[in-house]
């Protein structure tokens, strides 16, 4: 018999919701704006928490002010939480999960991207979710990394740190590894149009389910140490020494041409992004994922045997990273 309730998992998102805010505010010195809203279909709500920066993007292009440490680092960046309840099924769930339309239903999960303004920080993605529609349940999440200059080191204790949690929950009869979960992530976030991968990986879980309702406390264990597991995934990224580090104008540009792609992948595949809009969910914490600033250039090609040529050639690509 399971005895984490929908309530428990509500608290323990905002609990990661909480821890992931506090640490985001001691590395950065920066505060985010607060929004409540409302579930308008049925019971519940959400916080939505946004960071904000400059928006002088001149101010931001000179490499003698990159390195101040008074100035915003993140240029766009959300946290947010949301639990609901109703049982005015969304058509594209109903659709979706051959789901009863007047099924009673609960979600809730924590959602966030940040990116920062120094191209030597990576945009970062995590989901962690729970849905309840009658006699059924099931989790779902994931974090990904995007670098612009990546630090191989870093990548790979990135996904050092990633394994450690699967291996602390190891469960392959529930499909929970992470072998399988990085396997869906290089697969998942790949842009067909593009031919290569968004970042440099990590994992992705859907629809994580049990016949047995007692695997419900296994799987909701895993689920709240990956979204408290961000912490220590991304605080390497958020070093004093990274943050001032300088960059050119050069750099930025090419940082903001990266992030087209971001957008790219978020409005044309992304199943979150597209199930959000089409149940008429709340667009503006929807599309709190899309960058402040992004830039598409023509036909552009960097010059090889360049980091930023290294970039697609090496790092877009998936790898056994913790074997290197």
């Amino acid at each position: 018999m399971s005895t984490i309730t929908s309530e428990k998992i509500r608290d323990g998102l905002k609990e990661v919701q909480n821890a992931i805010c506090k640490f985001l505010i001691e590395e950065t010195s920066q505060n985010y704006n607060e929004d409540l809203w409302d579930y308008h279909k049925g019971k519940g709500g959400g916080i939505t928490r946004v960071w904000e920066g400059n928006n002088d993007e001149n101010f931001y292009l000179q490499k003698e002010l990159s390195s101040d440490a008074s100035v915003d680092r993140l240029e766009k960046a959300g946290v947010n939480f949301s639990f609901i309840e109703g049982t005015n099924m969304p058509s594209s769930a109903v659709e979706q999960l051959k789901i009863a339309p007047d099924t009673a239903f609960i979600a809730t999960g924590v959602s966030l991207v940040i990116h920062p303004y120094s191209p030597w920080i990576p945009t970062i993605h995590m989901n962690v979710r729970y849905f309840e529609a009658g006699d059924r349940w099931w989790f779902g999440g994931g974090v990904d990394l995007t670098p612009v200059y990546p630090q191989k080191d870093k990548v790979i204790q990135f996904h050092k740190t990633l394994k450690a949690l699967c291996d602390r929950h190891h469960m392959p009869e529930l499909k929970i590894s992470y072998t399988q979960g990085k396997e869906e992530c290089d697969k998942y976030f790949y842009l067909k149009h593009r031919d290569e991968c968004r970042g440099v990986g990590g994992l992705f879980f859907d629809q994580l389910t049990s016949a047995n309702i007692a695997d419900r406390d296994r799987i909701w264990d895993f689920i709240h140490d990956m979204g408290m597991t961000f912490i220590q995934l991304y605080k390497p990224f958020l070093e004093k020494s990274i943050q001032l580090l300088p960059y050119t104008k050069e750099q930025r540009e090419f940082q903001l041409y990266r992030r087209s792609r971001y957008v790219e992948f978020n409005l044309l595949f992304d199943r979150g992004t597209k199930f959000g809009i089409m149940s008429e969910g709340r667009t503006e914490s929807i599309l709190m994922s899309l960058p402040a600033v992004a830039k598409w250039k023509y036909n552009f090609k960097p010059t090889p045997n360049t980091p930023e040529s290294e970039l697609t050639e090496y790092y877009l690509k998936p790898k056994n990273w913790v074997d290197l």
